[in-house]
């Protein structure tokens, strides 16, 4: 799950950030409104968190684009703000929820899950392709009715390419997609072709089908009718 936290105070910040990534989160962050603006326009996130006083600009404005702009993008503001009327222009101008600072980060997380529940339930919780079913809330995969035993990295490299279907994906947007900031771990793209190859491996072995398409020189794509 890929989350952007847009926070200024740097010592709450890098205490979400460690929390997150404990947590299995895939994290980004900014620290301005500026730095915000640019991730939403450049980036798809599964929730955002976003402070409401930012240098340079309004949280609340951030909120109104990634609904224009991402509109199932879970979104949690976090403010000192905590009178009733600004949670109800929180909630208005499109955030799921507000969490009023201090707060506790396994409470926030709580949050973000139930809200996900939330919307995972509004959409199907399951991706199907002939006989390949992937189940998003067991993360499992189903080929021809073999349970595939698969790493979480080709796990979510299946259901992002999946979700993408039949669109062409980089190897930048998923080497972004599975690191985020730290995408630089990824010391070069051949971790991603060597996930790509064991998953089609395991998917063809199953007599599934090859989903799975290398459009040289620019990064993958998947096939579906």
């Amino acid at each position: 799950m890929k989350v952007l936290i847009v926070e200024d105070e740097q010592e709450l910040l890098d205490l979400m950030l460690r929390y997150m990534k404990r947590e299995g989160y895939v994290c980004e962050h900014a620290t301005t409104f500026r730095e915000g603006y640019k991730k939403i326009n450049n980036h798809e996130y599964d929730c955002a968190i976003v402070d409401l006083n930012l240098p340079g600009g309004d949280g609340l404005k951030l909120i109104e684009i990634l609904r224009k702009e991402m509109s199932n993008t879970a979104t949690i503001i976090i403010s000192a703000r905590n009178t009733v009327n600004d949670r109800i222009n929180g909630l208005e101008v499109g955030a799921d929820d507000y969490l009023t600072k201090p707060f506790n980060l396994s409470e926030l997380n709580a949050r973000i899950k139930a809200i996900l529940r939330r919307k995972t339930n509004q959409m199907s919780n399951e991706l199907v392709f002939g006989n390949l079913q992937i189940d998003l809330d067991k993360r499992s995969v189903v080929a021809n009715q073999t349970t595939l035993k698969l790493t979480k990295k080709e796990f979510d490299i299946l259901v992002y390419l999946a979700r993408n279907k039949n669109r062409v994906v980089t190897k930048d947007s998923i080497a972004e997609y599975l690191w985020g900031d730290y995408m630089d771990d990824a010391f070069s793209y051949d971790f991603i072709y060597a996930h790509v190859k064991n998953l089609r491996k395991k998917l063809v072995q199953n007599d599934c089908g090859d989903y799975l398409k290398t459009v040289y020189g620019v990064g993958y794509k998947f096939i579906s009718n």
